[in-house]
């Protein structure tokens, strides 16, 4: 299935349901695969082309240097700019090959092939590539959106379910950013996502990226759960898989809407989120240990004009699109305090 997207949209996005040969590129292309992934793909006879490289990755080796080898050895083949680079692998995977994408030759074309079930909803489609610095995650990327995204739900039956689940929190932070208490409580419901949840997300974020590729306003709303979600995920050592780190910041950020006076959420939605997310609660940081990561947060305002440093935060509402507001880091603390209150 070939999604329906704006005519001048830089991604083409397709739905299989079982791995196939028909959407690689035509030209000349190289792969980089994660080595978890290659015995299902070698299995479908799919092609390996020279140059290609299978790679174990995580949030502790998505930098900078991790992508030398791989810039040097596409020179020495040599690659040139007719060359497509193939990423089949989950969203640390994808975030890097689409930075590796972008520096080649000062971009070259790339394709996203995401195997798991948060890249397919988050990491692969929008542009947005990335490496972590010291100071915090993705803090050295690149707008360079894949020329076609592949989503194969064969790729989902290799997970553990410890994946699938932290996945599935991409799909209910778009229920939510929409408002649809129905849509979250069918996706928090359903043991896995069928391809129309994938394809309704998908064409949301679409839509939003659409209109606001280098996330100048919009696009924004797309970091919900994220602002708080991030700090956690750093201060817990990374022992918090990204999206179950987003479903804990979800969750804070219902609190914080209805603390910044937006309509509350049913008390018994928000119960049944925490009821899916408590076996989460020991590697809840401390506030203390959040607060650096959200001073660091890429989205804030350091307050260069003598205002105090503020951040985007994105606050869901039921029954309407989620909205921004410009709040310091500190407006969490209390959001922070419910979260783990939810939880006793």
């Amino acid at each position: 299935m070939l999604l329906n997207l704006p005519e001048s949209f830089p991604t083409a996005v397709h739905i299989l349901e079982k791995l196939e040969g028909g959407c690689l590129p035509e030209g000349p292309w190289v792969l980089v695969g994660d080595e978890a992934i290659r015995p299902l793909w070698e299995r479908a006879g799919m092609p390996v082309p020279l140059g290609s490289r299978w790679v174990n990755l995580n949030e502790t080796t998505k930098r900078l240097d991790t992508l030398i080898p791989w810039l040097e050895a596409w020179a020495a083949l040599p690659l040139h700019r007719d060359v497509c680079i193939v990423a089949v692998g989950g969203g640390v995977l994808t975030d890097m090959v689409g930075l590796a994408a972008a520096l080649f030759l000062r971009g070259v074309t790339w394709q996203a092939w995401p195997t798991t079930l948060l890249s397919q909803v988050d990491a692969g489609l929008g542009g947005k590539t990335a490496v972590n610095l010291t100071a915090g995650k993705n803090l050295a990327g690149a707008f360079h959106p894949p020329e076609r995204m592949v989503v194969c739900s064969a790729f989902l039956d290799t997970l553990p379910v410890r994946q699938l689940q932290s996945g599935r929190w991409e799909l209910i932070k778009m229920a939510f950013l929409e408002g649809d208490t129905a849509w979250a409580e069918r996706l928090m419901a359903a043991p896995k996502p069928d391809s129309s949840d994938l394809a309704r997300a998908l064409e949301i974020k679409a839509e939003l990226v659409h209109h606001d590729l280098r996330e100048a306003g919009d696009r924004k709303l797309l970091n919900l759960g994220h602002t708080l979600g991030h700090a956690l995920e750093a201060a817990s050592g990374f022992r918090l898989l990204h999206g179950e780190a987003v479903g804990l910041g979800l969750l804070a950020a219902c609190f914080l809407a209805e603390e910044a006076g937006l309509p509350p959420f049913p008390p018994e939605l928000l119960q049944r989120l925490a009821n899916h997310l408590r076996h989460l609660a020991p590697e809840i940081a401390p506030w203390e240990a959040c607060l650096p990561w959200l001073a660091r947060d890429k989205k804030i305002d350091t307050g260069a004009n003598g205002t105090a440093p503020a951040v985007h935060c994105v606050l869901p509402q039921p029954g309407n699109r989620a909205t921004l507001r410009f709040l310091p880091p500190e407006a969490w603390s209390t959001a922070h305090a419910k979260l783990l209150n939810s939880f006793s």
